[in-house]
């Protein structure tokens, strides 16, 4: 629950800093090295109290938030052509990578054990995020209003 709280701030958080950075590229590097940090400090938690627990939750969840930011990044990458669809379809590419996610967290903790096969597939991924981000265009200010040929 406290996860999911942090995701909602974390999201509207994310939507202020675009407008304040007038940049959502710099933005979604803030939230990845902060999903980073979150990480390591989850992963190498040790005799946490549970009031302590829930917070590192609230953060974890509040790095995590930008979901919103992310899916506005993916549309306007595209036409008025295509713009819904990716906005529809990208979500579907995030959840659905889940499954090699998965797949590579199951082997990596059969030969690593699970903490340090969860901080490997963890920067992996976020590994993969900053590359891809690094490709981006920054689309804060550009003009959505055309067609894809």
């Amino acid at each position: 629950m406290y996860c999911y709280i942090g995701i909602a701030v974390g999201d509207v958080v994310a939507g202020f800093l675009c407008q304040m950075l007038k940049s959502r590229k710099k933005v979604m590097l803030i939230f990845l090295l902060l999903t980073a940090v979150a990480i390591l400090v989850y992963l190498n938690a040790k005799g946490l109290s549970p009031e302590t627990f829930i917070w590192l939750s609230l953060f974890l969840g509040f790095a995590s938030g930008y979901w919103a930011t992310f899916v506005t990044i993916a549309s306007e990458q595209f036409g008025t052509n295509l713009r819904a669809t990716v906005t529809t379809t990208v979500p579907n590419f995030v959840r659905g990578s889940v499954v090699a996610v998965t797949l590579s967290f199951q082997f990596l903790k059969g030969q690593y054990g699970i903490l340090q096969g969860a901080m490997i597939v963890g920067f992996v991924c976020l590994i993969i995020a900053l590359v891809a981000l690094s490709q981006l265009k920054e689309t804060f200010h550009k003009d959505l209003d055309y067609v894809e040929v």
